[in-house]
């Protein structure tokens, strides 16, 4: 994917780039690891690492490509298996370094711990990938003042004894990434039985397809990934998109806030590590 979908640090503290031992406090801050990791079923795991940007430094790529941890040990464990991940980079995620899975495959319903280990500490999270949700139809209409573009409209059953949310990423060819729709689907568990919801991704000003906005153009071949996520993802992933949206940041990564977002990674780390089940659907526009 072009961008994370997440990341917030709790407080966000002073660090000097050329030390790799950690400083966990300074100027009364502290310092945390900060942890985007994932595993989807039939998938491998991907983990991104950085430490987090002080509060008094600017926000920007250059900034944010300082603080990326490439020389952490990573490693996923299904509770029979351990696999060490291998790192490198990622021109499709931006902090663009991801420590990758090769072996060991997320399967729905299987838990999956997270070890780092850096700079002397280690940290830890586990977590669980639902049962997944297939989508029972599409269909698009056109959109308000503009017949050449078109709205895509999805349609699933919610089991509500399952307690997930869902996401929904769309790649147009144009594009070449995936683009999330910044929605978290049944976020409160409330919904049961047949919904219908709106695709609406937010394309940047930098992509090629800004100018369709939330839509998609007639004709266009759309790749659909539908992801259902645990209780526990749901929560700091609507956490985040408050924090978001008060703050009027948008969903930027290592981004300073008081109040704690709702992190699974054990201390001094900050972040998430989750699972979730995908869904891959192919859609032709008309």
């Amino acid at each position: 994917m072009k961008r994370t979908i997440f990341i917030c640090c709790c407080v966000l503290f002073f660090m000097n780039s050329c030390k790799p031992d950690l400083n966990y406090e300074i100027k009364g801050y502290t310092q945390k690891v900060i942890v985007e990791g994932s595993i989807a079923s039939g998938e491998f795991a991907a983990v991104y690492l950085s430490l987090n940007v002080p509060v008094w430094e600017k926000i920007d790529s250059a900034n944010v490509l300082n603080h990326v941890i490439r020389t952490a040990k990573v490693s996923v464990s299904d509770g029979e298996k351990t696999e060490i991940l291998t790192s490198g980079w990622d021109k499709t995620h931006f902090p663009p370094y991801v420590y990758k899975g090769t072996d060991l495959r997320g399967v729905e319903g299987k838990t999956y711990t997270i070890k780092v280990e850096y700079s002397g500490i280690t940290l830890n999270a586990v977590t669980t990938i639902p049962f997944g949700t297939d989508i029972d139809e599409f269909s698009d209409t056109e959109a308000i003042n503009n017949d050449s573009l078109r709205s895509i409209l999805m349609s699933f059953t919610i089991d509500p004894k399952k307690k997930t949310s869902f996401k929904v990423y769309t790649k147009k060819k144009k594009d070449g990434f995936y683009t999330a729709t910044p929605l978290l689907f049944n976020s409160e568990f409330t919904l049961s039985g047949k919904q219908s919801f709106n695709i609406s991704p937010r394309p940047s000003t930098s992509d090629p397809s800004y100018s369709e906005s939330a839509n998609f153009a007639s004709g266009d071949t759309i790749q659909i990934r539908f992801c259902a996520l645990d209780s526990i993802s749901t929560d700091f992933f609507k956490a985040l998109t408050f924090y978001s949206s008060n703050s009027g940041i948008g969903s930027a990564f290592f981004v300073g806030e008081k109040n704690p977002l709702k992190s699974n990674i054990s201390l001094p780390g900050f972040g998430i590590w989750y699972g979730y089940a995908v869904r891959k659907y192919i859609y032709v526009v008309k």
